[in-house]
């Protein structure tokens, strides 16, 4: 399950070319669609018994496949998924962007008490020789900017969720 510790709470973070607010995904074989989920917050143990901020980041291309890295060192580091799941993921965040985007957080933000953040990013970048990544749309949504504990927006964590699972991917 990809929830943070402490939840609902969650972050969005979307960067998406040529797809506005409009539902599904479009696909274009001259962009490269990464999906970008990166948990962090709260203190992990660490060899010197001091504590490391915990963290989790994984990145999934649309090529199928996949890498992650954090506190501590995620097992696996790598591998492939179907191709087009980057795509998929991002499918369900463009359908519910309004439902995600609806409420302005409000509280504390969980990482300011040994608590977890979420942000998943979604990136179309251009892709040739005259399209640099700076051509990228940009769209951020975090849990400390949004509020997701309404159902709307928890049934579109919960679809993003049951894919992620399908996929195998670390959480």
């Amino acid at each position: 399950m990809i929830r943070p510790r402490s939840a609902p709470l969650l972050a969005v973070t979307c960067l998406l070319v040529g797809c506005g607010g409009s539902g599904g995904a479009r696909s274009n074989a001259a962009v490269a669609v990464e999906f970008v989920f990166d948990r962090h917050g709260g203190l992990c143990p660490s060899p010197d018994g001091g504590g490391d901020l915990c963290r989790l980041r994984v990145v999934v291309r649309d090529d199928g496949t996949w890498v992650a890295e954090g506190t501590p060192p995620p097992e696996p580091i790598g591998g492939v998924v179907r191709p087009g799941s980057a795509s998929e993921l991002a499918a369900i965040v463009d359908s519910g962007w309004e439902a995600l985007t609806s409420r302005p957080f409000t509280g504390t933000c969980p990482v300011a008490y040994d608590g977890s953040e979420v942000a998943y990013t979604v990136r179309r970048i251009p892709q040739g020789a005259s399209a640099p990544f700076a051509d990228a749309d940009i769209r951020e949504v975090r849990s400390c900017t949004h509020d997701f504990g309404h159902a709307e927006a928890e049934a579109v964590i919960r679809r993003l969720e049951a894919l992620w699972r399908e996929l195998a991917l670390p959480s």
